[in-house]
């Protein structure tokens, strides 16, 4: 009853505010309070106002939805990955997408790749590479990844031993674009993708998954969580995947397995202590597949494309095996209501061992490519500590949402690599050499440890002042590169600092409109020596950015408009004199564009994703011996559109059934940094089936619907991969 009362006054005060009560607020509000009502007292819920009328969907947020945890429907309103402090995301000087729970269920997603296809700014490559997660932002890759909180390992540049996450273990993936070193320390200019982990839940909920699709794809998970005492002072939750799938080229096959226990305790209202693991093992034969742009983008002279099922690697040597484990925890402590101290802690640890033939030149009979040999080893130990002091205080007028950090991270890489590049010749149109014996080679190439220490103070104000919002932020970083070149029996050591600045300015009109400005800086080191011996120093970006949000006041949804000039500097460029072997750091590269994204339930029926980029990518500085200056990036498109539209049945015969489809279009890219060669454009559309009854609930997926056959990306001329064929994956769930 309480809970219809405060419902109905809200809706009170939605008509204090536009002069009048909306007749969609009064109906929602007494169908709410009906709602709420029958619920206390064990009855189904109304569907329809006291009136007859059939209701629109709402959303009242506030309290419900908590920048950390689930997204009630597509549409989220809180978000945490651009302050740290749970903004409303409607309030942040900053373009933000979130992806929740039920959209990854409801599009059936697998992987990380896949769940950021409909996310404006977000070039994934869609290539039939499962090995890693490979995407841009606003132009530029993103190789760092945040999990709660925390940095998970990476090198920039080396995907095939990137950290990975399953997101059958997320609740939300919050993409923040633009630079953002000034809360996360080093990465890449264009923004930072921060994942959030399924946590404890307070009630006893369970489910289990069984997975069955295209290429032999199996798979089952189980996801439970609950109080352990009957006080609610100690929670669990245990997720664990394993499945097994084949892939569209021959041969290639591999296993998953997932486990991700958590703990929560919880000795007072005002702490917390969650305790979490994860362990993650792909075990598979997945080849790279690199395949020469003649016979792929364009007919060769013997009329025929190589098909998308050729393996270039030889079964019989290829391997991936990369095993992943991390430890974590998440102390929370309430001072009062206004002070509140956060540490997040996690230690990581990687291995990976692979080995493959790959082609890295075709000769003259446009049928024969060349292939090399790789044998590598490689390992990662990472500690990442994040400490939060947040509070809540006013000056006169102004209230002021303040944040002190302080952030270590230690990661100790190990590389081991050795290449072989005669002896492995392959005919594209008579692979009889496939499975030719292969020698490893030794680890001639690489034998290379590196030490690298960063510590990081931050502060940030977000201050209020009536509609006005502006929001400040700088950090100092300290770091030093410790490199043991066990091959050349060398020992280096680079030392460097950097500031990061941001600050935005918005407006919130009563209409639901928010327009605003931000200018951010980003730093990321570089290891090695230029062409004259001297330490590399950190490549720096700025962006200005201007935008708008709106966030209406009539329906459940959200949209956004973004225009930004994004530059970073220190890029590297061939050295200037001729006589020089390496690079110099004159270079600069520039990504401007425009984003525009809208997340909406149009109705209590059908809900709506949609993101349009627009980004002009260009190396525009540069020595006079680079050919690159003047030119985009390889794999990089112009225009991004995506569209998905997802209708259920919420009453009749059908009730509880629900139809989605979707349509994403990828402009040409170059496969040479010159520029001279073009890959094409492709369309590909996506379409989903759910159903669910009370305990079950199925998902029928089919990505690439139509099997259309397109060449994903080209890095070089002998570096392109075909996209992934059409892909139907059914799910079937049970909860109690």
């Amino acid at each position: 009853m309480q809970a219809g009362i405060q419902m109905k006054t809200l809706a009170m005060l939605v008509g204090m505010t536009v002069g009048t009560v909306p007749a969609w607020a009064a109906d929602a509000a007494a169908a709410a309070a009906a709602a709420s009502d029958s619920a206390v007292a064990g009855k189904p819920a109304a569907q329809t106002s006291a009136t007859g009328k059939q209701l629109p969907g709402i959303s009242v947020q506030g309290d419900r939805e908590h920048a950390d945890g689930p997204v009630k429907g597509f549409v989220a309103y809180q978000g945490s990955g651009a302050t740290k402090t749970g903004t409303p995301i409607h309030e942040t000087p900053q373009s933000i997408s979130v992806i929740g729970r039920e959209q990854l269920d409801d599009r059936n997603v697998t992987n990380l790749n896949d769940a950021l296809h409909y996310t404006a700014g977000v070039a994934t490559y869609y290539s039939n590479d499962t090995r890693n997660d490979a995407f841009m932002i606003r132009g530029f890759s993103s190789d760092f990844f945040y999990l709660d909180g925390t940095r998970m390992p990476a090198v920039p540049g080396r995907a095939l031993d990137q950290w990975r996450v399953d997101p059958y273990q997320l609740e939300r993936i919050e993409v923040v674009k633009g630079p953002a070193s000034v809360l996360y320390g080093l990465g890449e200019p264009g923004g930072v993708v921060s994942m959030v982990s399924k946590m404890p839940t307070d009630y006893a909920r369970g489910q289990v998954d069984l997975l069955a699709g295209s290429y032999n794809h199996y798979g089952v998970g189980i996801d439970t969580s609950g109080p352990v005492d009957a006080d609610k002072r100690v929670l669990y939750r245990f997720i664990a995947q394993e499945t097994y799938s084949q892939n569209q080229v021959d041969s290639v096959h591999g296993n998953r397995t997932l486990v991700a226990p958590s703990l929560t305790l919880r000795p007072s209202a005002d702490t917390s202590l969650t305790l979490m693991a994860t362990y993650l093992r792909d075990n598979t034969m997945d080849s790279n597949n690199f395949l020469p742009y003649y016979g792929t983008v364009a007919p060769t002279k013997f009329g025929q494309r190589v098909p998308t099922s050729l393996a270039t690697s030889n079964p019989n040597y290829e391997n991936y095996d990369k095993t992943q484990y991390s430890f974590a925890y998440l102390f929370e402590h309430h001072f009062d209501p206004n002070w509140t101290f956060k540490q997040n802690f996690r230690y990581s640890h990687l291995d990976l061992n692979n080995q493959a033939l790959f082609g890295y030149s075709l000769s003259s009979d446009q049928q024969t490519i060349q292939r090399a040999a790789m044998n590598l080893r490689s390992s990662f130990n990472d500690i990442d500590i994040d400490n939060q002091l947040q509070g809540k205080v006013k000056t006169g007028p102004i209230d002021h949402t303040v944040l002190f950090g302080f952030n270590f991270t230690n990661q100790n890489f190990m590389d081991n690599e050795g290449y072989t590049y005669t002896g492995y010749a392959l005919n594209l149109y008579n692979p009889t050499t496939l499975n030719n014996p292969v020698i490893a080679p030794s680890f001639n190439d690489t034998q290379q440890r590196t030490v690298q220490r960063q510590l990081g103070v931050y502060v940030q104000d977000q201050m209020k002042y009536q509609k006005w919002l502006l929001v400040l932020s700088g950090r100092e970083d300290w770091l030093s590169t410790t490199t043991n070149d066990n091959l050349a029996g060398t020992s280096s050591i680079q030392r460097s600092s950097a500031f990061s600045g941001r600050a935005g300015l918005m407006y919130l009109f009563d209409s639901g409109i928010a327009p605003y400005v931000s200018y951010s800086t980003s730093f990321q080191p570089v290891i090695g020596n230029n062409a004259y011996g001297s330490p590399l120093v950190p490549l720096r970006s700025k962006q200005v950015e201007a935008g708008v949000k709106y966030q209406p006041t009539f329906m459940n949804a959200t949209f956004s408009a973004a225009l930004f000039d994004l530059r970073q500097n220190n890029a590297l460029t061939a050295a200037p004199d001729p006589a020089l072997t390496g690079n110099v750091q004159t270079g600069q590269i520039r990504s401007r564009g425009l984003e525009l994204e809208a997340t909406a339930e149009l109705t209590e029926n059908l809900k709506l994703l949609a993101a349009y980029t627009l980004q002009d990518v260009k190396v525009t500085q540069g020595s006079a011996l680079d050919p690159t200056v003047g030119k985009t990036p390889t794999a990089t498109p112009r225009n991004i559109a995506s569209l998905w539209l997802d209708y259920s049945m919420t009453a009749g015969p059908l009730r509880g059934l629900g139809f989605g489809a979707g349509v994403q279009y990828f402009g040409p890219t170059y496969a040479t940094s010159d520029n001279a060669l073009t890959v094409g454009s492709f369309t590909v559309a996506d379409a989903a089936v759910h159903y669910t009854i009370p305990h079950w609930r199925f998902v029928l997926s089919a990505n690439n619907l139509f099997d259309r056959t397109y060449v994903a990306r080209c890095g070089n001329t002998t570096r392109c991969q075909y996209g992934e064929r059409r892909n139907v994956l059914l799910t079937a769930r049970y909860t109690w």
